[in-house]
């Protein structure tokens, strides 16, 4: 198991830990989901991500999903890929992507501030090649990402997450290297 993973995996472990600590609103129930600014970091293939954006509730379907526990989300990054192969002809690139999300909580109880979620999302990269290997082809992008997370804070305004994200042109040209690597957010509320 690579570096990457092992420290992904212990960061989820207190990340699910730390939910049960998470305070909830004064009846007990997280208040509504606020729109958020974004910040991300993440490293996987000799390349580190660091990214800024921001994410809002979707009220499309949000009634009848809540019932499932789910909560429909919208997405928007910019990121800078930075590569670390010092012979490499590019070694960096800015990813703008725009990401609708599923959220699903576990029901009510300690655990309710913890949630996990996948998004399916397109992205535009500014340079098709990264580090002397990374070949994307294409600077149109499909990109996948699962994440665990909580809500922490004030009223539980704050959010961390961990997540695995895949960014891949879908086999639309050869070669398709693709690019995975795993990261992390903290979320700040815009209000």
């Amino acid at each position: 198991m690579s570096k990457v993973v092992r420290i992904a995996a212990w960061v989820a472990g207190l990340l699910l830990a730390l939910a049960g600590h998470s305070s909830m609103a004064g009846d007990g129930q997280p208040e509504a989901e606020p729109a958020r600014l974004v910040l991300t970091g993440g490293y996987g293939h000799k390349i580190a991500v660091y990214g800024l954006g921001a994410g809002w509730p979707l009220p499309f379907a949000a009634e009848a999903l809540a019932r499932y526990g789910l909560e429909p989300r919208l997405g928007a990054d910019l990121a800078q890929w930075q590569g670390r192969d010092h012979d490499a002809a590019n070694r960096t690139l800015w990813d703008a992507d725009i990401t609708p999300y599923l959220r699903w909580r576990p029901g009510e109880g300690s655990w309710h501030g913890a949630f996990a979620e996948i998004g399916i999302g397109f992205h535009l990269l500014s340079h098709t090649t990264i580090n002397e290997s990374r070949d994307l082809s294409t600077a149109f992008q499909f990109g996948e990402r699962l994440a665990l997370g909580f809500n922490f804070g004030d009223r539980n305004r704050y959010e961390a997450t961990v997540f695995i994200q895949h960014v891949s042109n879908g086999g639309i040209k050869e070669p398709n290297n693709g690019f995975t690597y795993s990261g992390a957010t903290i979320g700040i509320p815009f209000d």
